[in-house]
């Protein structure tokens, strides 16, 4: 399910609400996904880096929280 708040925040970049919606597909009925950056540039088209700049926007904002290679979405 996505979150409603991350669609919503006019102050987030569209790239992001998308991998985060992408993030959402991974993520289990706690919230928690491992992808691997390498498998999110491919669903994505966009490089290492673009992915770890915008998974950085999103922790900015408290909307994904990163351990490792564990992603937790915050809902």
């Amino acid at each position: 399910i996505v979150n409603s708040d991350v669609m919503r925040d006019p102050n987030l970049s569209l790239r992001a609400k998308g991998l985060d919606a992408l993030l959402c597909t991974f993520a289990d009925g706690r919230g928690i996904c491992y992808p691997a950056i390498s498998t999110l540039g491919e669903l994505t088209g966009m490089t290492r880096r673009t992915i770890h700049r915008i998974i950085n926007e999103l922790e900015l904002k408290n909307y994904v929280t990163r351990t490792g290679r564990n992603f937790q979405i915050n809902r």
